[in-house]
């Protein structure tokens, strides 16, 4: 038995390149089929919206009134109170996406679907690259419309019991956008950490202990050496400083722009070294 071939018409276009058996673009979506097809994904995404939704609700709704505690504060810390309420999920949230990022690569890895991954892809890169775009591209959707509905429950709540916000306000904005790139990018740094340690638990630890333990040591050290002030300086330079300092909360003095490159160094040197290891060791 003989089977018909179809000839191949002078200058049609193929579908492999030299990224492999791929082209780019169908590297990125089946990395998003991955992604979504993940059961981790959808818990994880939903611990993320109810962080930053339910915890600003909750400590909106509970808050007693200005009139009730008779506050004489100034405008500027009941905005800051504000700001700090809409974004209280953040400092959760970024822990629940951490975990995703890792669980990406790492999931791969534990299960050896990696070496399917690098047989249609031999260099390797392509499909890191994908991982990073489809993952902060839901990270920052998801923080988008999460950060967005936090303020939109916070600041009418908080309003009415004579606290200071401005929904519509540009600060506003560029908070929950700033709040929502972090998410993003700290999706990123996970997936380097992933990348490097190959390990579900290994990743899932060091990158928790970046952004929740290093805050907690630098406080500590600051505390019991106030005269060594460069320990304080040094710790608005950490991820989550400069992540809540993206979303509108106070980090030192750091300016917004300082706070935005902070977290891209922290993103990038963790994908890069990601991405060199996992070019030199085996899958």
């Amino acid at each position: 038995m003989s089977t018909a071939t179809a000839p191949i018409q002078p200058g049609a276009a193929h579908p492999h390149t030299s990224l492999g058996h791929l082209r780019f673009d169908r590297v990125v979506r089946s990395e998003w089929i991955k992604l979504r097809t993940l059961r981790s994904t959808f818990w994880t995404l939903i611990g993320v919206v109810v962080l930053i939704i339910g915890l600003p609700a909750l400590i909106a709704a509970v808050v007693p009134s200005l009139s009730v505690i008779e506050s004489r504060a100034p405008a500027s810390q009941l905005t800051a109170f504000t700001t700090n309420t809409a974004t209280a999920g953040l400092t959760f949230a970024q822990l629940v996406v951490a975990v995703l990022g890792v669980l990406v690569i790492s999931g791969e890895f534990s299960t050896g679907m990696i070496r399917s991954s690098f047989t249609a892809i031999p260099h390797r890169f392509p499909v890191f690259a994908a991982k990073a775009i489809v993952l902060f591209l839901t990270s920052f959707v998801i923080g988008l419309v999460s950060f967005a509905a936090s303020w939109a429950i916070a600041v009418p709540l908080l309003t009415a019991k004579g606290y200071a916000g401005d929904l519509f306000a540009s600060n506003t904005l560029w908070n929950i956008v700033g709040a929502a790139t972090y998410l993003g990018l700290v999706s990123i740094f996970a997936l380097g950490v992933g990348a490097i340690v190959k390990s579900t638990a290994g990743g899932i630890s060091t990158a928790l202990g970046v952004l929740f333990l290093l805050p907690i040591v630098a406080a500590l050290l600051s505390s019991l050496l106030p005269k060594q002030t460069w320990i304080a300086d040094a710790s608005a330079y950490l991820l989550s400083a400069a992540g809540s300092g993206m979303a509108g909360l106070a980090n030192r003095d750091l300016e917004p722009w300082a706070n935005v490159v902070t977290v891209l160094v922290w993103a990038a040197v963790s994908f890069v070294v990601g991405a060199v290891l996992l070019q030199r060791r085996d899958a």
